[in-house]
This record gives structure tokens, sequence and C-alpha cells, in this order.
């Protein structure tokens, strides 16, 4: 049946993975109008948990990413993914250097922009490293996450 959706099982693999990160990046627009902006060691571990405890397709994304590195179809899909949450990213931290740390415009989209893809690195590696080390490592990613990015943010 999920076939009359989809042609093939890369389709639909491609379309999950695109829908578990672009469901979860999408909280990242409400900061863009926020008075204030909550800081990066605590949106994004809050990210992280969010995309591995609510979504029972999580462990697709790592199928994904497999898949990209010898299909063009998956990577040409995944780049788009990648771009739109690097932009994401770019928004939100963007608008919390300027009106939370309180840099001026400029300076806040160079950090942001240099920043973000390493942002996206991390979210990448901490869902790799949950499935490699299971639940219990969760907390002790998220911990890792919210204290290297409070060196970053101050």
């Amino acid at each position: 049946a999920v076939y009359v959706y989809y042609s093939s099982k890369a389709e639909l693999t491609l379309d999950a993975g695109r829908r578990i990160m672009e469901q979860r990046a999408a909280e990242l627009q409400d900061f863009g109008s926020a008075d204030e902006v909550p800081p990066p060691q605590q949106v994004f571990p809050n990210l992280l948990n969010t995309i591995l405890r609510d979504s029972p397709f999580a462990p697709l994304l790592l199928q994904v990413w497999a898949e990209a590195s010898h299909s063009p179809d998956f990577a040409k899909v995944a780049a788009k993914i990648y771009t739109d949450l690097i932009d994401r990213f770019t928004a939100y931290l963007s608008a919390y250097f300027h009106r939370g740390a309180g840099l001026g415009t400029d300076a806040a989209e160079a950090k942001a922009e240099q920043i973000a893809p390493a942002v996206l690195a991390l979210m990448q590696g901490a869902i790799v490293q949950n499935a490699i080390f299971g639940e219990d490592s969760r907390e002790r990613i998220a911990s890792a996450i919210e204290a290297l990015l409070t060196e970053i943010a101050d």
C-alpha cells in the first residue's frame, strides 16, 4: 500500500528523512521574530532530543546519509535538506547573536554563517552516536553539545 504513494523504497526513505528534519527544524523559525531568543546551548540539545525521542523514524536519517554517499539521487535530495537546515540554523543563530548576545547585525550574520555548518555536523554526529551507543548515550551527547555551544555562545 505504501508504494501507491512512492515508486520505490528509496523514494519513501528520502521523503521520511526530509520530513523528520523539516518538522523539527521548523521550530527554529519561531525565533526569527521573537523578542527573546534562547541560546544555542539550549536550543540545539532540545532539537536533538526531539528528533531522537519523538520520531520513530530517526534511524532512517542514517540510511539517507549512507545512500547519499553512492547514489546521486539521494545525494541531491540530502544536499537540499542540508542546505535548508543550514539556512534555518543560520537564521536562528544570527537572531541569537544579534538580539541575545548583542552583536551588530553584520557580525551576527557572519558568526552564524561560520558556525551553522558545524552545528549541523554536531547534530548529525549525535544521531550517529545515538544509533551506535544506544539510548543511554543521549544524555551524555546532549550534555557535551550543550557544553561546547556554551563556549561558542559566550
